[in-house]
């Protein structure tokens, strides 16, 4: 049987994963960079750009994807949020130049709906001691996310190449889609343009 994801919160497992997912993503192929500017026929300095623009972009986002999700609901924007990512994550996978591999890791960015949106759906559906507790947890997992990321990506590059970041990227963006699919339900906005 389905879960009612009209009523029912998103599981702390996939909020904390969403975060993780949006964190992780900032960091996980720098052990990769020097590979990548002699495989992309660049200087590091310009693959370097990989983090601020990335950094950059998600910043804006930030400032739209709160309102927006205020607006519009939590699920399309998480949801938009993820699918561009994936579509994202596949372009830099298959990138031979570096303006294409920058661009479509500029479009990487829209993985940080998941880090707004799950504290969003914390305040949503928990009274505020409980929220207090996941938030808790959400926070260690912006503590080790970033921790864990360059190692991971350091292995991936020794044994697979640079390319299998960007692999476990689509395929970890892939996965969270399906499981917020079925996960996150949805508040809709009333004629007032309030959410109910």
């Amino acid at each position: 049987m389905m879960r009612d994801t009209q009523r029912t919160p998103p599981g702390l497992l996939t909020l904390i994963l969403l975060s993780s997912l949006s964190i992780v993503s900032l960091n996980l192929f720098l052990p990769s960079l020097p590979n990548m500017a002699r495989d992309l026929d660049t200087d590091y300095a310009t693959v370097s750009l990989a983090i601020a623009g990335y950094s950059a972009v998600a910043a804006v986002l930030l400032l739209i994807v709160g309102p927006a999700s205020d607006r519009y609901g939590r699920r399309p924007v998480i949801l938009g949020g993820l699918a561009i990512f994936c579509v994202a994550s596949l372009g830099c996978l298959l990138a031979t130049d570096i303006v294409t591999f920058l661009c479509f890791r500029m479009l990487q960015a829209a993985i940080i709906a998941g880090f707004a949106v799950s504290r969003a759906a914390i305040s949503d559906t928990a009274a505020a001691g409980k929220a207090a507790s996941l938030m808790g947890y959400l926070a260690m997992a912006w503590a080790i996310a970033p921790m864990l990321g360059p190692v991971v990506g350091g292995v991936l590059d020794e044994l697979f190449g640079w390319r299998a970041s960007f692999l476990a990227f689509l395929t970890l963006g892939c996965a969270l889609f399906v499981l917020c699919w079925f996960d996150v339900g949805e508040r809709w906005p009333d004629k007032s343009g309030q959410l109910s």
